[in-house]
Order: structure tokens, then sequence, then C-alpha cells
């Protein structure tokens, strides 16, 4: 079979980030609105046959949380925005490069603009690559996420060679995309790159309070899907904590800590950007109270005027839009 290769650019725009799934291919991600602000974000991906190459920029705060793809590895690092940035509540050093195994869950907070870049490949071809070119395997993770530092400048490079080769990706589009050849090429100087840069990579700095922050993510999403099961969506912060089984004001350290909120802001705003992406993708028959009430708001008025302040309309507008 040919070599197939293909280049895809679309940007996203106001409310448009929400419905934002397969921002990286195979996976499925939810993204959360932070601020009323208009929301711009820009999202490529190369494919070049077996493996992809992805970059996402976003001019605004936002949560994205989801799971990546279940057959293949993905190493990601931002570009831009380190120092406004966390995966899985761990903050991010600026030559620092996430690893992670098939499936695994991703919770990529930014608190500020942000630019990241991911590189999905199996984990076989990396390793052959990396044993032709050291002599030796990666040392890979098995089972969760694993941030590891590359050396000074590392991040900039893979910067550059993921840059290269959108831009190259880019502007040959028109003309019918890469030859064959040169694909197979642009693939194996990536795959060659990634592993130059992690065969020379030594442990993250947080290594030493890697268990703790894995099981304060575990914890954040274990009282999210709490909040949005079933008819719970408005309950008590204090039961929250009685069923996760620590004291509230444990709780409330953990978020701050964690996310840099208190956990009833946090829950505030998924419950917000679930209504939201609810109402942008409403049928013809669906009501703002249909939509409030699934998402355990009992208040109208109350709801309209929390809904307002987070995206700059009422619900109705957004619904009524929707509909357009």
């Amino acid at each position: 079979m040919p070599f197939q290769s293909s280049f895809l650019r679309h940007t996203y725009s106001g409310f448009e980030p929400s419905q934002a799934f397969d921002i990286v291919y195979g996976g499925s991600f939810e993204h959360r609105l932070l601020s009323s602000k208009r929301a711009n974000m820009t999202h490529q991906r190369l494919t070049l046959d077996e493996i992809r190459l992805e970059t996402g920029c976003y001019d605004f705060p936002v949560i994205a949380q989801g799971s990546m793809p279940p057959n293949s590895m993905c190493i990601g690092f931002m570009a831009d925005g380190s120092d406004v940035t966390r995966y899985n509540t761990v903050a991010i050093g600026q030559e620092d490069i996430q690893i992670y195994p098939a499936g695994v869950e991703l919770l990529y907070h930014a608190v500020g603009a942000s630019r990241w870049v991911n590189f999905t490949v199996p984990e076989e071809r990396l390793q052959e690559t990396a044993l032709a070119r050291t002599g030796r395997l990666l040392e890979l993770p098995g089972f969760a996420a694993t941030s590891v530092r590359l050396r000074p400048g590392g991040r900039a490079a893979l910067t550059c060679l993921a840059d290269d080769a959108m831009g190259i990706a880019k502007s040959l589009e028109p003309t019918g995309g890469m030859a064959p050849e040169f694909a197979t090429e642009v693939s194996r100087s990536l795959v060659a790159g990634y592993v130059d840069e992690l065969a020379n990579a030594t442990p993250g700095g947080q290594s030493e309070s890697s268990s703790g922050e894995r099981r304060h993510h575990h914890l954040i999403l274990a009282c999210e899907r709490l909040v949005v099961s079933g008819e719970e969506a408005d309950i008590a912060l204090a039961e929250i904590a009685r069923r996760s089984g620590y004291s509230l004001r444990s709780l409330e350290l953990i978020f701050r800590r964690s996310v840099g909120m208190t956990p009833g802001r946090w829950f505030m705003n998924v419950r917000l950007n679930g209504a939201l992406r609810d109402l942008l993708g409403a049928g013809p028959t669906c009501t703002v109270a249909d939509v409030a009430s699934r998402w355990g708001f009992r208040h109208m008025s109350r709801f309209s005027e929390q809904y307002r302040k987070a995206f700059g309309e009422l619900p109705s507008r957004t619904l009524s839009r929707s509909r357009t």
C-alpha cells in the first residue's frame, strides 16, 4: 500500500472550541472555557502513514480533559506556555516532555495562552529507531503518564522540527500534498528527532511527589464523575468530601494546590460547560429548562445569571444561535 499522508488545519472561535472533541486523533477530549472573552483556537494535524503530528494553539485559558488514543503511544510538550500549564495537576518545566502510554487519561489545564505539540507513534516504531540509532531501547512508562526532562535546548529543537514539518505540509497541500517518498523521509526525520531527544532525557523534577499528584488527579476525576453522574449534579460539597474520604477542608486544599481553584468553582465550571455543549448541540425540542435541569440547576434565574457571567450571554441566546 502506498505511503499515506495528509494535512489538516482548522480554526475554532467563540464557543466552537467546546465542540472540538478530536484534537488528538483516536482520542476523545472535551474543552471547558474559563473566561467569557472570545476564544480562538487553531488545530493542525499532519498524518504520515502510521504516525501523526498535531498542534493546538489557544489564546484563552482552558481545561481539556479526556483520554489519549487506545492503540498508540503519545509524546507531548508545550511549545509555548509551559509556565501557565499543568498536565494531570503536575506543573510543567520549560524542558519537560510528557510520555503518554496508550489510552491514559489527561487533564490539560492552562490559565493563559498556550501551544502544545503531540506526536503519536507506535511504540514498536519508536523502539526500533532507538535501537538503530543508540544501540539501546528507550525507558518508557508502562501505565501512567510520565514527565522527563530534555537536555537544554531540547524542547526548542523539537519545536523547530514540528514547525518545519507543519510548514512544509501546509505549503504543499494546495498542490496535492507531499509525494510519498518525501513524506517517508519527513516521517523518519520526526521519529529520529524524538528518539535522539528522549535518549538524552533525565527523569522529571517532580518525581518525588508524583505519587501524591497522581492520587490528587484521580481524586479530582472521581469527584467530577460523582458530580455529573445521575441526578446529583447539585450535590453538596460536604457530601462529596464525605464520599471521597476527605474532610471538606482537606478537599479544598487539594483542589487549590492542584488546579488553583476551590472545588465549588471547579464543579460549577464543569456543569456550566456541560450546559454550554448541550445548548450548542440541542435538538429542535430541547429547551433551556431541560438543559439546566440535566446539569443540576434548579433555579432558572440563577442559572441564567451564572451562565451569562461565565460565557458573556444568556443561555437562551446560545440556544437560539445554535438553531440558525
